[in-house]
Protein backbone atom coordinates (compact mmCIF):
# COMPACT_ATOMS: atom_id res chain seq x y z
CA UNK A 1 0.00 0.00 0.00
CA UNK A 2 1.31 3.43 -0.85
CA UNK A 3 2.01 6.17 1.68
CA UNK A 4 -0.78 8.32 0.20
CA UNK A 5 -3.40 5.53 0.52
CA UNK A 6 -2.27 4.70 4.05
CA UNK A 7 -2.42 8.35 5.10
CA UNK A 8 -5.85 8.77 3.48
CA UNK A 9 -7.16 5.68 5.28
CA UNK A 10 -5.80 6.90 8.62
CA UNK A 11 -7.32 10.36 8.18
CA UNK A 12 -10.70 8.89 7.18
CA UNK A 13 -10.64 6.62 10.23
CA UNK A 14 -9.77 9.50 12.54
CA UNK A 15 -12.57 11.63 11.09
CA UNK A 16 -15.15 8.89 11.58
CA UNK A 17 -14.08 8.48 15.23
CA UNK A 18 -14.26 12.26 15.75
CA UNK A 19 -17.73 12.35 14.19
CA UNK A 20 -18.92 9.58 16.50
CA UNK A 21 -17.62 11.45 19.55
CA UNK A 22 -19.13 14.79 18.56
CA UNK A 23 -22.59 13.59 17.51
CA UNK A 24 -25.53 14.88 19.52
CA UNK A 25 -26.40 12.84 22.61
CA UNK A 26 -29.47 10.61 22.32
CA UNK A 27 -30.41 10.41 26.02
CA UNK A 28 -33.52 12.34 27.06
CA UNK A 29 -33.59 14.96 29.82
CA UNK A 30 -35.52 14.04 32.96
CA UNK A 31 -34.75 10.34 32.65
CA UNK A 32 -32.55 8.02 34.69
CA UNK A 33 -29.70 6.39 32.78
CA UNK A 34 -27.36 3.52 33.61
CA UNK A 35 -23.62 4.20 33.34
CA UNK A 36 -21.85 2.02 30.74
CA UNK A 37 -18.30 3.27 31.38
CA UNK A 38 -16.07 1.38 33.82
CA UNK A 39 -15.85 4.64 35.78
CA UNK A 40 -17.07 8.17 35.13
CA UNK A 41 -16.07 11.27 37.09
CA UNK A 42 -18.80 13.54 38.45
CA UNK A 43 -17.69 17.19 38.42
CA UNK A 44 -18.84 20.55 39.80
CA UNK A 45 -19.11 21.94 36.24
CA UNK A 46 -18.01 20.79 32.77
CA UNK A 47 -14.30 19.90 33.09
CA UNK A 48 -14.45 21.17 36.70
CA UNK A 49 -13.37 19.77 40.06
CA UNK A 50 -14.08 16.05 40.57
CA UNK A 51 -16.62 15.47 43.36
CA UNK A 52 -17.17 11.73 42.92
CA UNK A 53 -17.05 8.73 40.60
CA UNK A 54 -19.86 6.69 39.13
CA UNK A 55 -19.15 3.08 38.15
CA UNK A 56 -20.64 0.74 35.55
CA UNK A 57 -24.24 -0.08 36.45
CA UNK A 58 -24.80 2.98 38.65
CA UNK A 59 -27.35 5.62 37.65
CA UNK A 60 -27.52 9.28 36.66
CA UNK A 61 -30.71 11.35 36.36
CA UNK A 62 -30.17 13.62 33.37
CA UNK A 63 -31.33 17.26 33.56
CA UNK A 64 -29.71 18.73 30.44
CA UNK A 65 -26.79 18.64 28.02
CA UNK A 66 -24.34 21.49 27.44
CA UNK A 67 -23.42 22.49 23.90
CA UNK A 68 -20.06 20.77 24.44
CA UNK A 69 -21.63 17.38 25.22
CA UNK A 70 -21.46 17.47 29.02
CA UNK A 71 -24.48 16.16 30.93
CA UNK A 72 -25.84 17.84 34.07
CA UNK A 73 -27.95 15.95 36.55
CA UNK A 74 -28.14 13.97 39.75
CA UNK A 75 -25.51 11.28 40.35
CA UNK A 76 -27.13 8.51 42.37
CA UNK A 77 -25.52 5.93 44.62
CA UNK A 78 -22.62 6.86 46.86
CA UNK A 79 -22.06 10.20 45.03
CA UNK A 80 -25.64 11.26 45.83
CA UNK A 81 -25.46 14.84 44.56
CA UNK A 82 -25.90 17.03 41.49
CA UNK A 83 -23.03 17.40 39.09
CA UNK A 84 -21.75 17.10 35.54
CA UNK A 85 -20.44 14.06 33.63
CA UNK A 86 -19.14 13.62 30.11
CA UNK A 87 -22.05 12.73 27.84
CA UNK A 88 -22.15 9.57 25.78
CA UNK A 89 -21.51 7.07 28.58
CA UNK A 90 -25.11 6.02 29.18
CA UNK A 91 -26.41 2.57 28.19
Amino acid sequence: MSFRRTTTALVAGALSVAAAITTAPTASAGTVHEICADSLYVRTQPAGVIIGTLFRGEHFELSRYSEKGWAEGYAMGHVNQRGWVQGGWFC
